[in-house]
């Protein structure tokens, strides 16, 4: 028996709501335009295009943004969102759960990143949102130690421009919801890039 493995899972995920409710009245909406998002002095690197934020896209379709994962430093990434799997709650046999989220329904997404430049983005993880069937934003749960069904939830230690990563991340989706889209969220919630399974 290896122990060692059970580890606990961080299923403590804040909720991230599509909008807002007011009894105040809305003040003229701005046109609702999909924009690149492209940070004031980043210079896309030549050939690469940047996805218009908001753009609904297929599962195995590609995306590319700038991402600035903290103090990594800046850099556009091709993300392709290749697989979303439900997999079985038997995979955690081996973890401690509490009852509630033992009646989960697991999710794995399978993503493919290749880092466009110009800067390193090593050990960062990926900000990709599961949605639900309640309209609720779900982040990845953080799963400690080595989890076979969905490995490498991050970013290798070492990505430089031009190379290529595969990622999986694991979402334990509350009893009674499916996961309706998945979002790559670099800047707003209105601009995020959305693949629907």
């Amino acid at each position: 028996m290896r122990t060692s493995l059970i580890a606990a899972i961080v299923t403590s995920a804040a909720l991230t709501l599509a909008g807002c409710s007011s009894s105040e009245p809305e003040p003229t909406p701005t046109p609702a335009t999909p924009t690149a998002a492209v940070p004031k002095g980043f210079d896309v690197p030549a050939g690469v295009t940047i996805t218009e934020g908001g753009t609904k896209l297929a599962v195995g379709a590609p995306a590319t943004v700038v991402y600035e994962p903290g103090d990594r430093g800046t850099s556009a990434v091709t993300v392709t969102v290749a697989e979303v799997k439900q997999g079985s709650m038997k995979d955690f046999r081996f973890f401690s759960l509490d009852e509630q989220t033992k009646k989960s329904t697991p999710y794995y997404v399978r993503a493919t990143v290749k880092n466009d430049g110009p800067a390193g983005l090593g050990g960062a993880a990926l900000p990709l949102y599961a949605l639900d069937s309640s309209n609720t934003n779900l982040p990845a749960n953080e799963i400690v130690g080595t989890f076979k069904p969905c490995p490498s939830p991050t970013l290798p230690a070492s990505f430089l421009p031009g190379a290529t990563a595969d990622v999986c991340l694991v979402y334990l989706v509350p009893e009674g919801r499916t996961v309706t889209s998945v979002s790559l969220q670099t800047g707003t919630t209105q601009d995020a890039i959305a693949w629907t399974p």
